[in-house]
C-alpha cells in the first residue's frame, strides 16, 4: 500500500510540474477591456477618430439659464463635454438674453481677467444700438452649434482636478451685406475641479496663450477660407483640408453626435 501512495505522490508531483510548465510557456490572455464611454472607434467621414461621448449629455444639472449642462463626475471625457456644452457661453451673442448669459458663465467659471475678454464682443455688440440692430432671427449677432463639425482635443487632463480642452465647432454671425453668414473656429478651454468642471480661462484665439504649454496651437478656424456663400456651418472635406493646411490633426477626436 506504502508502495502505491508512494507511486501515486511521485506521479501527482510530476504533474503538478507538468501544469506549471504550460502554464508559464501560455499565459491566459488578458480579459478584455470593457468599452467605456470615451474610446475612440472606428474612424469617421474626415479621418479623425471618433469618441463615444456626445454633445449635450455628461451632467447631471442645469444651470440658471435652464440649458447649460452643469453636474459633471469629473473624468477626463466629462471634461470634454463640459467644453462642447460651454460653448455657446462663449460664442454665442443675442441682444435679448446676453444679461442672462453673463450670469451663467459666471456659475461655470472661476473670476479672472479672462471673463472681461471673452464677454467683451458680446458686450459691444449688445450695448451699441448700431451694432445690435444687424441681428437676425430673434436677436442673434453670433449663435454656435456645436453639432456642426464637433472636433475637439484633450490637451491635459488630470482626472477632478484640471483640464485643456480645445472645441472645434461651427456658427453663424450676422452680416453687414447680407443674411447670416456660416464660420468655424476653436474655443480653448482651461477647467478646473470645484466640484464641477469650472472654466478657469478661455480663449477663442490663443494669442500668445499656450496655457501653461499644453496646446499644441490654437486650432483651426476659417480665417482666410472663402465661406461667403455658406449659410449653414457644415463640414466637407474641402473646408477640413483647408482649415487643417497648417494645423496638426494630432489628437483632434469627433464627437459621436457630430453633424458630418
Amino acid at each position: 500500500m506504502r508502495k502505491h501512495w508512494k507511486l501515486l505522490t511521485a506521479l501527482g508531483a510530476v504533474i503538478l510540474v507538468i501544469a506549471v510548465a504550460v502554464v508559464l510557456l501560455n499565459p491566459p490572455a488578458p480579459a478584455a477591456k470593457q468599452d467605456d464611454p470615451g474610446a475612440l472607434q472606428a474612424s469617421g467621414k474626415f479621418g479623425f477618430p471618433v469618441s463615444g461621448i456626445k454633445i449635450g449629455e455628461g451632467g447631471t444639472k442645469t444651470a440658471s439659464d435652464g440649458k447649460t449642462i452643469t453636474g459633471y463626475n469629473g473624468s477626463c471625457d466629462s471634461a470634454a463635454q463640459a467644453a462642447a456644452n460651454y460653448i455657446h457661453l462663449i460664442e454665442d451673442v443675442n441682444v435679448s438674453t446676453w444679461a442672462q448669459q453673463k450670469k451663467t458663465l459666471a456659475e461655470v467659471g472661476k473670476a479672472g481677467a479672462w471673463t472681461e475678454k471673452i464677454t467683451s464682443k458680446g458686450d459691444l455688440l449688445t450695448t451699441s444700438k448700431e451694432l445690435s440692430s444687424l441681428s437676425f432671427d430673434g436677436g442673434w449677432v453670433y449663435r454656435s452649434d456645436v453639432a456642426a463639425g464637433g472636433l475637439y482635443r484633450v490637451a491635459s487632463c488630470e482626472p477632478k482636478e484640471a483640464a485643456v480642452v480645445q472645441v472645434f465647432f461651427g456658427a453663424t454671425s450676422a452680416n453687414v451685406k447680407a443674411a447670416p453668414s456660416a464660420f468655424f473656429q476653436t474655443v480653448t478651454f482651461a477647467l478646473v475641479w470645484d466640484g464641477d468642471w469650472k472654466v478657469a480661462d478661455a480663449a477663442i484665439v490663443a494669442n500668445g496663450q499656450d496655457f501653461g504649454g499644453r496646446v499644441k496651437d490654437a486650432g483651426p478656424m476659417s480665417v482666410g477660407t472663402n465661406m461667403d456663400d455658406e449659410a449653414t456651418p457644415v463640414l466637407r472635406d474641402d473646408l477640413v483640408n483647408s482649415f487643417f493646411k497648417d494645423k496638426t490633426r494630432e489628437g483632434w477626436v469627433e464627437y459621436a453626435n457630430a453633424k458630418r
